[in-house]
């Protein structure tokens, strides 16, 4: 399989089928294909039926992904703004896309999902999911804004918004906490919510917070 990023503002990734390939994503996501490719779906059954139900109606994630079989064409967006890029996963080798970020995967690439605990106060730090994949495989994912790329050692931590967070290496560990803005009550009751993650391993970041700036389009 060949995958093209093509665009700048609002990029798609264009994937070339070899007969037999296989490649899925969420559902939405295609702008256009060769007729020759072959439509289907699969059901997400990753911890059961209530599992299922949890991810989809709290979380907001696809109970089912879309497949696509080739030979022919397909291309995927997100419809908004943004940069695409294309990661190669060695077998074994696991990581970890914000929801709603990934664009598509090759069908040797294993989809789970995992969720990052939130604070616990009243707001928007209540959690979030990402998609967990598996190598070995190809995919493709987008970020809002520019994407960064960050490569921690073992020990080393740094502090993001969580909006920032686009993908990470499974190894990459990450905890939601409070950022008080001074001491006293007047700061705790003023305080952020971030993320902390450490290393070892990448992290990838996104310029803009998809929460402050939503953006049309499915997905």
């Amino acid at each position: 399989m060949q995958v093209e990023v093509k665009g700048e503002f609002i990029p798609i990734a264009l994937a070339t089928l070899a007969p037999g390939e296989q490649i899925y994503c969420e559902g939405g996501l295609m702008v256009y294909s060769d007729p020759s490719i072959g439509f289907g779906y699969k059901w997400l059954t990753q911890g059961g039926v209530f599992g299922t139900l949890k991810r989809t109606l709290v979380g907001g994630l696809p109970f089912q992904l879309h497949e696509y079989t080739g030979p022919g064409y397909v291309a995927f967006s997100r419809f908004r703004p943004g940069e695409t890029r294309v990661i190669v996963l060695e077998d074994g080798k696991a990581v970890d896309v914000a929801e709603h970020s990934l664009l598509l995967a090759t069908n040797t690439v294993r989809y789970d999902t995992f969720y990052v605990q939130g604070t616990g106060r009243i707001g928007r730090m209540i959690g979030f999911w990402m998609d967990r994949l598996t190598g070995p495989g190809t995919f493709a994912f987008q970020g809002h804004g520019n994407i960064l790329k960050f490569t921690l050692a073992a020990g080393e931590a740094m502090d993001v918004d969580h909006g920032a967070l686009v993908m990470k290496d499974a190894a990459v560990t990450v905890k939601a906490f409070n950022q008080p803005l001074g001491g006293g009550v007047v700061g705790h009751a003023l305080s952020f919510e971030a993320l902390r993650v450490e290393g070892p391993g990448d992290v990838y970041l996104q310029t803009l917070d998809p929460s402050k700036h939503p953006a049309g389009g499915p997905g």
